[in-house]
């Protein structure tokens, strides 16, 4: 059998990343050595998709110890592969904005329960990925601006009005990453995957611990992996579900009104597991009218290249066996009413009086006071201590957001925070507490389940949006007006899903044929019934081909030769991060290690930016170094180096969002010694 002789880190897939590294093949440190540098080319440059705001400073460090794992012969199930998260969960040192102005400078003291679980099976933190202030809202500008749609810059990496996963969703399709961690309150997290050709599961309550993520709804809240495979969302699930005896942060486990069973009872032993071609046959799929824009009594304008993708998307259903039946779909009729993409379920007489507003503003203030308290960060104790009017102001020019539902919107911050400062009880005190709980889950039974079991359908599944929102849509009242439109405003299911704790698996049908932007196809189910839908959607993902993003393509840096990555893996790899940590292979010859001291730009005549970086490297080494993803050329003197290059102006594609990334390595030119090393930094404009 000929052995590659080449990798193509793009698109590449967990199995794949791991199969190189168990195979000696190449260097952890070396693989995120290129996601920076596709971070510095796509996300910094070009289209400037602005979504990885904050790069982790321990990053090379964590990659090398993976380096030693493999070296070692003890690697852990997710050993050396690249993660982001979103800005909204906790990492140790890290800031933990959410997005917004006001908390731009709190420190988590401890990390989120997810980003500890994937730490611990090995995987390594790019970074954090952009968000609008306080996950409540989808495209709109936060303290880091928004992350744009790699697939067509023209329109909007997820719904205007809830897509705030958008910076997790652009990073993993353009490449950022192996896969990122997103969330969801009401289409967040299926939005930005659909938006962007990727697979997101919401789970139902309980299954994944939302320990550590800054709330928004608590008792909607979800955490979200976005991966480009459902094989890929399969392995990251092995690490992330698991009990976790505190429960304090987390609504539903914290709860003790409904009964959550312990996560490890509702998981298969190995996710992979599910993986089954013939998972779809004999089923029967409800596909709900209303989102084929077929129900005249909920008119939804779908876009006609996204009714041809469904048709395809309908034959390869029935061809791999399953029925596809065209219905109903009494859960939004009766939960939306006269009110499409709106909340209209207190109508129904179920709910306590006035539970929305305890929702929307009792469950909220406490959430978010309480993960004040819990992080424990002096500067920003709890919220009384916070300006409301930084927490999510309006960019210049933004036009106003339309959330009906939420009484007297535009003041809500003030409300919160004044909430805050009179004392916030414990919402399990309420009065109506366990009956608001306990109808929303005769909601869930009676409205959806129930239905299921009575029309025998295995699962409801339908295109994940109509339309999908142009990138003015902030600003031009026209786009505004279409971007505010049932299917368009936010996932296919709106309110429903996320309120009613109804899980859903999306992945891609492909790219619509006008706009270039994918469009995804979302299964849902009864509660508790994940694991089925995971196989659905595998048998469905497996028989389709993701879309790659236009603005951000293969490039030549992706491709590895092998036979240099088996030297540098040889070496076990040594890393320099922002925060100067450094490692070498044990028991082998000095490895290579190199530093960045420093670097700084000057603006030239004709607006191209001069740059200069300098550092250190020790050994006889080979010295790359890239500032947004661009070669510099580097002499070196003894163990100093020093790179020059010249980028273009700032208005021809430099993001001018981010500073300037710089990513040194070093190669050991002793071939035979083998090593590798990294450093970055980054140069503010």
């Amino acid at each position: 059998m000929t052995q590659a002789t080449h990798l193509n880190l793009y698109e590449i897939s967990i199995d794949e990343l791991l199969n190189a590294y168990r195979e000696e093949q190449l260097s952890a440190v070396a693989v995120v050595a290129r996601y920076l540098n596709r971070i510095g080319a796509f996300d910094r440059s070009a289209a400037a998709i602005n979504a990885v705001i904050a790069l982790n400073p321990e990053v090379f460090a964590q990659a090398a110890e993976s380096d030693r794992r493999w070296a070692a012969g003890n690697p852990r199930p997710l050993e050396g592969v690249p993660f982001t998260v979103k800005d909204s969960y906790m990492v140790q040192g890290l800031t933990v904005a959410s997005g917004s102005p006001a908390f731009a400078g709190l420190v988590a003291q401890w990390d989120a329960f997810s980003v500890a679980q994937l730490k611990a099976a090995g995987a390594v933190l790019i970074g954090k990925t952009n968000m609008p202030p306080m996950a409540d809202g989808g495209m709109q500008r936060g303290v880091y601006g928004r992350a744009e749609n790699p697939y067509n810059t023209a329109y909007l990496a997820a719904a205007y009005a809830s897509g705030s996963s958008n910076g997790s969703g652009a990073a993993t399709a353009a490449n950022f990453a192996v896969f990122g961690m997103g969330e969801e309150t009401v289409s967040s997290g299926r939005s930005p995957a659909s938006n962007n050709g990727l697979c997101a599961y919401t789970p139902s309550w309980g299954i994944i611990s939302i320990r550590g993520n800054w709330p928004l709804f608590p008792a909607r809240d979800v955490v979200v992996p976005h991966t480009r495979s459902i094989p890929d969302m399969l392995h990251v699930l092995n690490a992330l579900v698991a009990d976790d005896d505190n429960t304090r942060g987390d609504f539903w486990r914290h709860q003790r009104v409904v009964a959550i069973p312990p996560a490890s009872t509702l998981r298969p032993a190995d996710y992979t597991e599910l993986l089954d071609e013939h998972a779809l046959r004999g089923k029967t799929l409800a596909v709900p009218r209303m989102y084929l824009g077929k129900d005249p009594n909920f008119p939804i304008a779908v876009r006609d290249s996204v009714l041809t993708l469904w048709e395809q998307t309908r034959k390869q259903l029935e061809s791999l066996g399953a029925t596809v039946v065209e219905s109903n779909f009494p859960l939004i009729e009766q939960y939306e009413g006269d009110k499409p993409a709106g909340e209209n379920i207190d109508r129904l007489g179920v709910l306590p009086d006035d539970w929305m507003a305890t929702e929307f503003n009792h469950f909220l203030a406490f959430g978010w006071d309480d993960f004040l308290r819990a992080n424990g960060d002096p500067a920003i104790p709890d919220l009384a201590s916070v300006n409301p009017d930084t927490i999510f102001p309006l960019w210049e020019g933004t036009l106003p957001d339309r959330y009906d539902e939420v009484p007297d919107y535009e003041n809500r911050y003030r409300a919160v925070v004044a909430y805050a400062k009179e004392g916030i009880a414990d919402p399990r005190d309420n009065h109506d507490f366990a009956a608001g709980l306990n109808a929303l889950v005769s909601l869930r039974e009676t409205l959806f389940e129930n239905w299921l079991t009575e029309n025998g359908y295995d699962a409801v599944v339908f295109p994940a949006n109509a339309d999908v929102g142009a990138a003015d849509s902030e600003s031009d009242q026209q786009a505004n007006d279409h971007t505010w439109t049932n299917g368009v405003l936010f996932s296919n299911g709106n309110y429903a899903l996320r309120h009613l704790g109804i899980p859903s698996v999306t992945v891609t049908m492909g790219q619509m044929a006008d706009t270039g932007v994918p469009v995804g196809v979302t299964f849902a189910g009864a509660a508790y019934q994940d694991a089925k839908l995971l196989s659905y959607a595998g048998a469905l993902d497996a028989a389709s081909e993701r879309p790659t993003p236009q603005f951000a393509p293969e490039q030549d840096a992706d491709i590895i030769d092998l036979a240099d990555a088996r030297r540098a893996a040889d070496g076990a790899g040594a890393a320099g991060g922002a925060g100067g940590a450094a490692a070498g292979g044990a028991g082998a010859d000095p490895a290579p290690s190199i530093s960045i001291s420093g670097g700084e730009n000057n603006t030239a005549h004709n607006g191209a930016i001069a740059v200069t970086v300098w550092g250190e490297v020790t050994a006889d080494s080979v010295v790359e170094v890239t500032v947004n993803g661009t070669a510099l050329a580097v002499d070196i003197t003894d163990e100093k180096w020093h790179a020059f290059g010249v980028l273009p102006p700032q208005d021809s594609g430099i993001n001018p969002e981010q500073p300037l990334l710089v990513v040194a390595t070093a190669s050991a030119l002793d071939e035979e010694q083998g090593g590798f090393a990294a450093d970055f930094c980054e140069v503010e404009l």
